[in-house]
């Protein structure tokens, strides 16, 4: 197995800020029609940068996975730079990732960016391919 394999199954298995957040600033419901998986993600910021994101929802074991890393990648980060992840910004990750595996990220990367443009009343609403 590879390292990469490894590492999505243990983030699967063991999933990181997966949980309702009570305090949350704000919520936001993405779902993917493809796949079938629905995930709520929770954000709290601190002025202009994502303080704490968690999320919750049925989701397969690599939207799972995608959501428990990106939550890492992003805590901390400006609004603004997250506003501009894209493909582009997944497929440059350390990780070597199948283009399935990418497409699950785009699920959690989506779910956090509409959650974003819904707090600030940008009328911006992204779908799927908006990210490729």
């Amino acid at each position: 197995m590879s390292e990469t394999a490894m590492l999505l199954q243990a983030y699967s298995k063991d999933p990181i800020a997966k949980y309702h957040m009570n305090d949350a600033d704000f919520s936001y419901i993405q779902a993917n029609s493809v796949c079938g998986d629905e995930l709520t993600v929770y954000l709290r910021l601190d002025w202009e940068v994502i303080k704490e994101r968690s999320r919750e929802g049925p989701a397969q074991m690599q939207t799972t996975a995608a959501a428990s890393m990106l939550g890492e990648v992003i805590q901390w980060e400006k609004v603004s730079t997250v506003l501009t992840r894209d493909y582009a910004f997944i497929k440059n990750l350390w990780l070597q990732l199948s283009p399935r595996r990418r497409r699950s990220w785009v699920t959690a990367l989506l779910a956090t960016r509409n959650a974003l443009h819904q707090f600030f009343a940008d009328g911006i609403f992204e779908d799927f391919w908006d990210l490729l």
